[in-house]
């Protein structure tokens, strides 16, 4: 047998493993999924808000993935309990960081997200919160972004409430646990409200003397009583104020926009309002098909922070669709430069990933939270 049989030979018993080999690279090949992180309490005292937070997130990203994903990409939500601690928050965000995620959703408290942003934002990274409302991260050219009002409208708009309803004084009562929101709500507050006001603070994580809180609250003879605190605490401040016959407005803030609120405080929470961006008369359809959905998926009702939530990461993959590269840097360019139309409304980020929406006073009436109106 020559030289060229033998190669005609070799090239012939070869051919099939050539050709299996060819045919291999061309099968599709998985594609890696883009990777998002939701970093916040989930346990311990607020973890049930937390748990609201999460099912929004991953009935988004569900939706997200049965529409085919982002440039043929999954997406996939990484979950962190940041236990509502500091060791627990660079904990979480770091293991999330390592995991190579082009977002961190976080944190559940303004303190949080404060004790979160050099970390995240440091490794070029978008840090985006629903729930975090301090100045202290306003107009800065950087990697944090936020569907929330910030405190200075919030102020703006709650000066304007109590003028309209002609208050000339308020006491507020302001968990220090969560400081960087009160302390800068307060202070915001203080810049556009020309009445007296009177402030009582207290943790919640301690054991709270309400005897003396509520004593002190009404030391001055409000004409209201303000209301910086989460879900239970409001509904417990409520219902001590009204067993002391205090018949003033009560008000408080998307903070406490919560069924926990009506379920714990009851009867004591008829009228109160609420200086609110979370429209609880929302009828859009986009909006109904998803508090249907949650409702089917996770058999518990769409709240203030489910809704956030979901329009989040809708926000995040819309921007995601236009990026180059998926990256840090290409994400915060792509959420500058969009218009988002959420479930929750139209959303657009001013040049320091800050937003403007509207304010509405949300009162509650019948047990449930009804939409008074915009704030003006």
């Amino acid at each position: 047998m020559n030289k060229k049989t033998v190669l005609l030979w070799l090239c012939l018993l070869l051919l099939p493993v050539n050709l299996s080999l060819l045919l291999g690279g061309c099968k599709s090949q998985p594609h890696e999924p883009i990777k998002i992180g939701l970093s916040i309490n989930l346990s311990g005292r607020g973890g049930e808000a937390g748990e609201h937070i999460r099912n929004g997130a991953l009935l988004a990203v569900d939706e997200i993935n049965a529409q085919g994903g982002i440039q043929g990409r999954p997406l996939m939500l990484l979950v962190r309990d940041d236990e509502n601690s500091d060791a627990g928050i660079e904990k979480a965000d770091s293991s999330l960081l390592a995991e190579k995620v082009v977002a961190i959703i976080g944190h559940s408290l303004s303190a949080n997200t404060v004790k979160a942003y050099p970390l995240v934002t440091s490794h070029d990274t978008v840090l985006i919160s629903a729930y975090t409302a301090t100045t202290k991260l306003s107009g800065k050219d950087d990697f944090f972004f936020r569907t929330a009002i910030d405190c200075n409208l919030y102020g703006i708009k709650t000066a304007a409430l109590l003028k309209a309803q002609g208050i000339a004084s308020v006491s507020v009562l302001m968990d220090m646990g969560n400081a960087d929101f009160v302390e800068d709500y307060m202070a915001q507050l203080k810049k556009y409200y020309q009445g007296s006001l009177n402030s009582v603070q207290f943790m919640s994580c301690e054991n709270a003397d309400w005897q003396q809180l509520t004593s002190d609250l009404l030391a001055s003879h409000p004409e209201a009583v303000l209301l910086l605190t989460e879900s239970s605490m409001t509904a417990v401040a409520a219902q001590k104020l009204r067993n002391l016959n205090f018949t003033g407005p009560l008000i408080a803030t998307t903070w406490a926009q919560s069924p926990e609120l009506l379920r714990i405080g009851g009867p004591a929470m008829e009228g109160l309002s609420m200086v609110s961006f979370v429209n609880p008369d929302n009828k859009r359809p986009e909006y109904l098909k998803f508090s249907k959905e949650l409702k089917e998926e996770f058999h518990k009702a769409a709240t203030a922070r489910a809704d956030r939530a979901y329009e989040m990461v809708y926000i995040l993959a819309d921007a995601l669709k236009r990026c180059t590269n998926i990256n840090g840097k290409s994400l915060k360019a792509a959420l500058l430069q969009g218009e988002y139309e959420s479930v929750m409304g139209p959303v657009k980020f001013d040049s320091f990933g800050d937003v403007m929406r509207p304010v509405y006073d949300i009162v509650v009436k019948d047990g449930r939270f009804v939409n008074n109106g915009e704030i003006e």
